[in-house]
């Protein structure tokens, strides 16, 4: 399972709020609710994230093995 978790501690280290998000860095709102809930994100999207809060893909997500 692939997580998001990185991404939303990097934005709480960073204080960027979820209206930050849409309204400052123009994000769209289902974009969001994707990566809030885990949901399918494509590579490119990840990649747009990487160059907006310059950082790495590990910073964004994380891979959760199965038990």
């Amino acid at each position: 399972m692939i997580t998001f978790d990185p991404f939303w501690k990097m934005m709480e280290e960073r204080h960027i709020t979820i209206y930050d998000l849409e309204y400052t860095y123009g994000l769209n709102p289902a974009d969001i609710s994707r990566l809030k809930h885990n949901h399918n994100y494509t590579l490119k999207s990840i990649d747009n994230l990487c160059r907006l809060f310059d950082c790495q893909p590990s910073d964004i997500i994380r891979y959760i093995g199965h038990k």
